[in-house]
């Protein structure tokens, strides 16, 4: 399998030089002038694999645009859904379009062409965007957890109005990119030429991303799962005491509420642990490698590489509509007046309660 991923040879000979091309290393090489390129040379990725992964990559990215402009077009065509939460809930669709809109284009180049076609520019940016989105849209996720928890379980002046809605949804903007920005200051752009070969590469500085990286998993896995654990487990705790009061009341309400709220719950769990943990898990077997340049990676562990990422930067962003837009009942009745949705399905008759 071709990938765009490489080894680079730091002092070491040629021979050594591993085939399977999977992560950009600093090049500390000798003359590679004197030298023909020592792998094999290629434009793109074989017709075969570009299919397959073409037809794992586009619906998801579709179907994310789709599900996200619909939630975004109901937003801002209702005026009774711009309330604080809904508008806490309109960033992180934000957040997950412009995912779905601006990656794919570093995500496809970076992955399906041998030479790095983006240029300097695109090398700094790359990351810094990718990540400056993932990690904007996991503390928006963080803030929709407080405010349900806030609605429920806290007293009424914990809650974010309108300013201090606003204020968070800056704040998340702002510390998502600049929790990125060593994405950008510690990735280069290099040429490096060969006798028929001029190679371009955009390799990381693993130095100081190795540890880095330790970091941004721990921000965009386990601070907003353990966020949404604690509030979720709190608001079930609370409802669980209403519960009882209105079991004794013959009261329904309450219990149908509890049983929405744990089901949401669930349905959050079962998200974070199919779209998050494998690349978790790929990375941590990457940078715990050692001697990681005397490592060959097999085709096979290269392609759930592939998938990992796909499922952890586009996968995520395109079930964030199902997850915080159809277990919304506000958002699920004003869903019956989007006009894309209406274009693209012939809804059903309202349910009756």
């Amino acid at each position: 399998m071709k990938t765009g991923f490489q080894f680079i040879p730091e002092n070491r000979p040629l021979m050594y030089l591993p085939a399977s091309r999977f992560f950009w290393q600093a090049p500390i090489a000798p003359n590679t002038s004197l030298y023909n390129y020592p792998l094999e040379l290629w434009s793109t990725i074989p017709e075969s694999e570009l299919i397959v992964k073409l037809c794992v990559f586009i619906p998801i990215i579709v179907f994310g645009l789709l599900g996200n402009g619909i939630l975004l077009e109901v937003i801002f065509s209702n005026r009774t859904l711009r309330t604080p939460s809904h508008l806490l809930i309109a960033n992180l669709v934000v957040t997950d379009f412009l995912t779905l809109l601006v990656c794919p284009i570093f995500f496809m180049t970076h992955d399906f062409f041998q030479n790095y076609l983006l240029g300097p520019v695109g090398c700094k940016l790359e990351g810094f965007i990718e990540g400056g989105l993932l990690v904007t849209s996991v503390l928006g996720m963080c803030v929709i957890s407080y405010d349900r928890l806030s609605a429920v379980v806290l007293s009424s002046g914990t809650r974010l109005k309108g300013r201090g809605t606003v204020a968070a949804i800056v704040f998340c903007w702002i510390m998502g990119f600049s929790i990125a920005m060593p994405l950008s200051l510690y990735r280069h752009f290099k040429i490096r030429y060969w006798k028929d070969l001029a190679e371009m590469y955009c390799y990381e500085d693993r130095s100081v991303l190795a540890t880095y990286w330790e970091f941004l998993l721990v921000m965009l896995v386990w601070v907003p799962l353990g966020v949404m654990l604690v509030a979720y487990t709190l608001i079930i705790v609370k409802l669980d005491r209403y519960e009882r009061n209105a079991l004794r009341r013959q009261h329904p309400m309450v219990v149908r509420y509890k049983s929405r709220v744990a089901k949401t719950l669930y349905i959050v769990l079962l998200a974070f642990i199919v779209v998050r943990v494998p690349f978790t898990i790929m990375v941590f077997i990457y940078y715990n490698i050692e001697p990681v340049e005397h490592y060959q990676f097999s085709e096979n562990f290269v392609f759930i590489w592939w998938l990992a990422k796909v499922s952890f930067i586009f996968l995520n962003a395109a079930v964030n509509p199902l997850i915080y837009g159809l277990t919304n009942k506000t958002f699920k009745k004003a869903l019956r007046g989007s006009k894309i949705l209406q274009c693209l399905c012939r809804l059903p008759p309202e349910e009756v309660s």
